[in-house]
């Protein structure tokens, strides 16, 4: 699972040989694992995640979807 970024209060990655679509991980430290999807930069969060907490690791992602898809493909491979 490569790790793409850390922030202070989460890590993004994204992890080989995962479903589609393309997407990446965004875990908190406390467990919280949050799937942000590349397209849309929809989340899925399983445990409630404030937006304050979750901004910064958006922004990161959304200004890199297109080289971050490309990585989510060539993982899968």
């Amino acid at each position: 699972m490569p790790i793409l970024h850390r922030l202070p209060n989460c890590k993004i990655e994204m992890r080989t040989r995962d479903h589609r679509p393309a997407h990446v991980h965004v875990l908190f430290s406390d467990g919280r694992d949050v799937l942000v999807y590349l397209d849309s930069l929809r989340t899925i969060a399983r445990q409630p995640v404030r937006a304050s907490e979750i901004a910064t690791a958006l922004k990161w992602i959304a200004e890199r979807t297109s080289e971050l898809t490309a990585k989510f493909e060539e993982l899968q491979q």
